[in-house]
């Protein structure tokens, strides 16, 4: 992790010139890396129709050799860090866990994780699940990681469900303290990306793949604000908005998946934040496995105070 990401929320800040003229993240998601073997007894529970979907479909449409190609174009870029949005996994088995930090502690840049649904499809103790990507992520959800004047906010919507729902939940408290940290980290100029599995948005996933409190997490980014909220779950490369405001919603197709429909192609955002005025700047430009770019768009969000913020 680098130094301008401290280890801690808030932790260790202090005002400084900004050192960079942007900052370059790559936002990918639902890799759904290959797992290794389960054990009967890890599948006495809702991960046997994940398993008996796994093996009659979903092993031949995520494909290991898809993502390996998406993570080189990343590393050709050279970003600052890289946003993983959740469902790294597909069972949430604590092999699938461990395997999958030690493909973030590979990635070509410094990596920030959130969990999805399938990271989270049962309850088990943390030290065997979460608690392994504390590293890429924090015990405590949403957390903030600064990055020359950039504060990325990881929330937590992954939680077990019955089977065959796949929906999730922010929670009262999660949105207590998500209100409060923009809030104040917009009272300070930051610009603020907010990371999140389920979108939180009406129509762009079916109701049983939905975020539970999606109208109430709108309200508080509303109130509160943002400069761009990110998002996986729902396979689709995306561009929406907030309802009721021009916060961009940006999401992104599966890291790992095969599919004719171009939406649905494995792809990454490329966002460019350069400070400008009072304000930032973002630029999006969505690549293909191949390095080509299918969709290019830019904002320009104001908020910014004049002298910048980093981390230490």
């Amino acid at each position: 992790m680098t130094p301008d990401l401290p280890a801690d929320p808030l932790a260790s800040r202090h005002t400084s010139p900004v050192t960079t003229p942007h900052v370059t993240l790559a936002h990918i998601s639902d890799p759904h890396l290959p797992p290794p073997p389960v054990h009967w007894r890890a599948a006495l529970n809702k991960r046997a129709l994940s398993l008996l979907s796994w093996k009659k479909h979903r092993q031949y449409v995520h494909l290991a050799q898809t993502c390996a190609a998406l993570v080189k174009d990343i590393g050709r870029t050279g970003v600052d860090t890289i946003l993983v949005s959740g469902d790294l996994t597909n069972f949430g088995t604590p092999d699938e866990f461990a395997e999958a930090a030690r493909w973030l502690e590979a990635l070509p840049a410094p990596a920030l994780v959130i969990p999805g649904n399938h990271d989270c499809m049962v309850r088990q103790s943390a030290s065997v699940g979460l608690d392994q990507w504390e590293r890429w992520s924090s015990r405590q959800y949403p957390y903030v990681r600064l990055q020359n004047g950039v504060a990325i906010i990881g929330v937590n919507s992954g939680i077990p469900t019955a089977p065959f729902m796949a929906y999730g939940r922010v929670g009262r408290r999660q949105r207590e303290r998500l209100e409060a940290l923009l809030e104040q980290l917009g009272k300070e100029g930051l610009c603020r990306v907010v990371m999140i599995h389920h979108p939180p948005k009406r129509g762009l996933v079916p109701w049983r793949k939905s975020l539970l409190d999606y109208r109430e997490v709108a309200a508080l980014l509303r109130r509160a604000g943002a400069e761009l909220v990110l998002h996986g779950h729902s396979h689709d490369a995306t561009l929406t908005h907030i309802a009721g405001t021009d916060i961009p919603l940006l999401g992104v197709a599966s890291a790992s998946l095969t599919d004719d429909r171009p939406h649905r192609q494995a792809c990454w955002n490329h966002l460019t934040i350069h400070p400008y005025e009072e304000g930032w700047k973002i630029d999006l430009a969505r690549h293909r496995l191949d390095g080509s770019v299918s969709e290019r768009a830019s904002w320009k969000r104001s908020g910014r105070k004049q002298a910048g913020r980093t981390g230490a």
